[in-house]
């Protein structure tokens, strides 16, 4: 065994296989940037904004040889509430690869963004709600209009969830519910004193101009109509909102023009694209006021353009989004100038599925193509090179940012086995070797197949849970989601409580103690060790993280499962959320790693126990998808705890093997726990006003 070329019995096979798994995560991360940056074609900075006193992360995407001679549509992506600015990284990457300048931030008090005191809505220290605020969508709006080589009249807002809600938001404040017509209406009212009745408001104002002016007061009102015409022009041109009822941007509000009140739609191109099973959709199909809006009175159709008329309520269809090309349809770009089309896309998928489809991301592309009439170049141009909506690549990114995760987790293990090899730590290897229970392996695959419905019961019951309803204390002020991984974690442990009972009932009456075995009692100085040498472990899973990112500009992620860059601030907020699973994750290890005869090999027993602990969560998600393929009905809600899929099977895998470096239940226990809490920090943003605090500010981190 010792003799190996990769094992982590000896110094030199610990080498080996921590160099083969670092090489791992380098080629993984090497191959993603090709994806990302489109083989060097599109350049992509990681950039800081600050335009009131507080940071914004954000990445910025550009065809490389961009110059300020160019003038390229730009866009604006906003990740939802409880993640961060990854989780919509591959819809960034794919509008990039079609020509696109793409604005990508984590908004205010998320990732590596501070939180203000005053947001654009004026929300901080004094009040601050997750739900109510722009998040920096609005400054960032602001920054990419200081862009040279941005066309100002061709941008787009993108959201997902809460960010729908922020950018939204951001439209609002930028483009308000004002026609042109009805600014111009106005000029006539508050300049030059003309009232209007309610009918003539909706006459044509350069009309009703030339028939009342005088030659005088018509050059003024020219000069004034060309000011208010670069003005809205220059306002956002469209907002897609992902997975949202469009409560924001979305219904009618009520406007004065000319001393009159009237209801006009938000003056911004709307598209939504929602899940069929989605929370959000039936509230998006039954609303009133969005069928107000879209002067509907049926169902809201899917695909298909229509052409808002607010002064008549009316709208007309303007044909399928993949049957009409917007080049051929003068009546639709006209429409789409004037700020006056809707369109909603719809698909069988689930709410956090949306951001990783590559039906909703084609629809995002076909979109964006038509309603910016971009694509590669000016759409239709000769020297345009057009990239298919349905061509989505970033899923291969994203699957070499997995494996890179999976090879940074295993490279902690033959790490800890050179720890463990000094003379330093040495002392905390457990002394006593397990004593394997009973003659037969029956106990063993009971204990399996316990493991599988337990994991399958905690996952049922953590999706029972309204994450946004949980508290966020000071000490703990992430967004309430964070709340289901240590009531995941105690479900488990509780169980693990009982099975540990009746194995050491068993073993007692037989004359034996299984519980030697896991060398729970190392001593204190031991247990501090061991404390440090999780640590170091942690300290060198980031440092691959700063590795790649330096190098590729890449981090660990599949989906909803991510380690990213934490602030100096972070760092210290690890404490609190390490309490609140190391005991869990004590009682699991001392459950998963209790000796129990199997007469498999050690390999095959590994294998055994990730899958016996994962197939339960595995299990619950797949019938949820066959039950709403099957049915539309929700079986269990996954929106917060796809995570769970991944991060399960890589904790199970963390505290096998350590427990088999070690013979002790503790590095496993605390690695974990810091795991986990690095990847809840950095993916999930505050939820309660966090003060800019001296340790930030002090280390420009």
């Amino acid at each position: 065994m010792e003799n190996r070329l990769f094992t982590t019995k000896t110094p030199q096979g610990s080498r080996r296989l921590l160099a083969a798994l670092a090489c791992i995560v380098l080629l993984a991360s090497l191959l993603a940037q090709v994806i990302s940056s489109a083989g060097g074609r599109i350049k992509v900075e990681n950039i800081t904004i600050d335009s009131r006193g507080a940071t914004l992360s954000a990445d910025l995407y550009y065809p490389a040889g961009t110059d300020d001679e160019d003038s390229i549509p730009g866009l604006i992506v906003a990740h939802g509430a409880g993640v961060t600015k990854g989780n919509m990284r591959g819809i960034a990457e794919e509008m990039a690869r079609r020509g696109f300048v793409v604005l990508n931030v984590n908004g205010y008090a998320t990732g590596l963004s501070e939180m203000p005191v005053y947001d654009e809505q004026d929300m901080g220290i004094l009040d601050y709600q997750t739900f109510s605020t722009p998040s920096g969508i609005y400054d960032a709006l602001t920054f990419l209009r200081t862009l040279n080589f941005v066309d100002k009249e061709r941008i787009c807002l993108i959201g997902h969830s809460q960010g729908s809600m922020r950018t939204g938001m951001a439209a609002m404040m930028d483009c308000g519910y004002l026609s042109f017509n009805d600014i111009m209406i106005n000029v006539l009212y508050d300049t030059f004193g003309e009232s209007f009745t309610l009918e003539e408001i909706a006459m044509d104002a350069d009309a009703l101009a030339a028939q009342r002016l005088e030659p005088a007061e018509m050059a003024l009102y020219e000069h004034l109509k060309e000011e208010n015409r670069a003005a809205y022009d220059a306002m956002v041109k469209a907002v897609v909102l992902i997975g949202t009822t469009a409560a924001n941007a979305g219904p009618m509000s009520t406007v004065a023009v000319a001393g009159h009140e009237v209801q006009r739609n938000c003056q911004v191109n709307k598209c939504v694209i929602l899940g069929d099973y989605d929370t959000f959709n039936l509230s998006y199909h039954t609303d009133e006021n969005i069928k107000a809006a879209m002067h509907i009175t049926g169902d809201i159709p899917s695909d298909e353009w229509l052409i808002l008329d607010d002064l008549n309520a009316t709208s007309t269809s303007a044909g399928n989004i993949y049957q009409t090309s917007v080049l051929d349809a003068p009546e639709l770009q006209q429409a789409i100038q004037d700020r006056a089309t809707w369109i909603s896309f719809f698909h069988p998928e689930t709410h956090s599925r949306n951001f990783f489809s590559s039906a909703t991301t084609m629809d995002i592309a076909k979109y964006c193509e038509q309603v910016l009439q971009y694509n590669g170049g000016e759409l239709g141009a000769a020297d345009a090179s057009p990239v298919d909506a349905s061509d989505v690549r970033f899923f291969a990114r994203e699957f070499l940012n997995g494996i890179a995760l999976i090879a940074m987790i295993a490279m902690l293990v033959p790490l800890a086995a050179l720890l463990y090899h000094t003379g330093f730590f040495a002392a905390c290897t457990g002394k006593n070797e397990a004593v394997i229970a009973g003659t037969g392996s029956g106990r063993f695959w009971i204990n399996s197949g316990i493991a599988a419905v337990v994991g399958f019961g905690a996952i049922y019951y953590v999706n029972t849970i309204f994450a946004p309803g949980l508290p966020s204390p000071t000490l703990l002020p992430l967004f309430p989601s964070w709340w289901l991984t240590p009531i995941f974690l105690v479900v488990v442990a509780a169980v693990g409580v009982v099975q540990l009972v009746v194995y050491g009932v068993l073993d007692k009456k037989a004359g034996r103690n299984g519980f030697a075995g896991l060398n729970i009692n190392i001593g204190v100085v031991n247990v501090l060790k061991t404390l440090l040498a999780s640590l170091i472990l942690l300290t060198a899973a980031y440092f691959s993280l700063t590795v790649i990112k330096y190098f590729f500009n890449q981090d660990f992620r599949f989906w909803m499962t991510a380690f990213e860059e934490m602030k100096v601030e972070h760092w210290a907020l690890m404490i609190g959320f390490f309490c609140t699973m190391f005991v869990q994750y004590l009682v699991i290890g001392a459950a998963q790693n209790y000796p129990l005869k199997s007469r498999l090999p050690l390999w095959a027993e590994n294998i055994v126990a990730v899958l016996s602990n994962s197939v339960g969560v595995w299990v619950c998600c797949l019938i949820n998808i066959l039950m709403l393929q099957s049915s539309g009905v929700v079986f269990s809600n996954w929106t917060s705890s796809y995570g769970f899929l991944l991060f399960v099977p890589i904790t199970v895998y963390v505290t096998r093997r350590l427990y088999q470096v070690t013979r002790s239940i503790w590095l496993g226990a605390a690695v974990n726990s810091l795991l986990i809490s690095w990847m809840m920090i950095s993916t999930i943003g505050y939820n309660i006003y966090f003060a800019q605090n001296f340790v930030s500010n002090f280390f420009n981190i």
